[in-house]
């Protein structure tokens, strides 16, 4: 099965980060039609960062949606004690869930120091398999990566201890300053949690990111582009900006 994303494609940085902030609100919206928790995986880096802006500035009064939003960590490092700034849910703990005021209570995130890594993922499954995925905002990593799936991650992977590979540590690095900084192991989702995610946005941004994107649209469905999976799924859409569009073809849904 391949079924064609929806394709948004925003002029520059500023309509990027505005259209992402609208596309977001309206899945949130819609998650919210159903009882309880709306369940919710956010990414970190440097695109989604706008987007977060966006919805502190202009959406942080709604309430109604934010006292029922729970954050599911997409991935995390491994080893890092609880205060490690490079921890990912410290990262978006700062730049989007404190500042809308989400409690610790309602975020489900990796121990990054847990004594039996094993034991640790088989916890996250179970909160997956028990609660589910109401939206999962995504990235692209410049190989294919989504979350730390890496080229070969099986569509139907759970969550798993994985080892960096040389593209996500150099990415890495360029928080951190230097591979130095960098954990070598992190945990993430496995696209068989994140394939079942109810709507799907993937926010793409720069130059940087055209050839993948475009293999990302256009090359054969395969484990050795692991962003090709959400070629399977239904309710994805893509973000882009014109950066990124410059080696792919426009999709019909636009």
């Amino acid at each position: 099965m391949d079924t064609a994303p929806t394709l948004k494609i925003a002029p520059n940085n500023a309509a990027f980060h505005t259209l992402a902030a609208d596309i977001f609100m309206g899945a949130l919206n819609r998650a919210a039609a159903k009882n309880g928790p709306i369940r919710v995986v956010l990414p970190t880096g440097s695109t989604p960062l706008g987007l977060y802006r966006e919805l502190i500035a202009h959406h942080a009064h709604r309430r109604d949606l934010w006292d029922r939003f729970h954050y599911v960590a997409l991935d995390d490092y491994a080893g890092l004690a609880p205060d490690d700034r490079r921890l990912f849910s410290n990262w978006l703990a700062r730049d989007i869930l404190t500042p809308l005021s989400i409690p610790p209570t309602h975020r489900t995130i990796f121990n990054s120091a847990a004594p039996d890594p094993s034991a640790e993922c088989a916890r996250m499954d179970a909160q997956l398999d028990s609660n589910g995925i109401d939206i999962a905002v995504l990235g692209l990593g410049t190989n294919g990566h989504i979350g730390f799936n890496e080229p070969g991650s099986a569509f139907d992977a759970r969550t798993r201890l994985i080892h960096l590979s040389a593209d996500s540590l150099a990415a890495n690095a360029a928080y951190w300053g230097g591979m130095d900084h960098v954990p070598p192991t992190a945990y993430t989702l496995g696209l068989g949690h994140i394939m079942r995610a109810r709507e799907t946005i993937l926010l793409v941004q720069g130059p940087h990111k055209a050839e993948i994107l475009h293999r990302m649209l256009h090359d054969p469905i395969s484990t050795a582009l692991p962003a090709t999976a959400l070629r399977q799924m239904y309710n994805v859409t893509i973000v882009a900006d014109q950066a990124a569009m410059s080696a792919a073809e426009p999709s019909p849904q636009t």
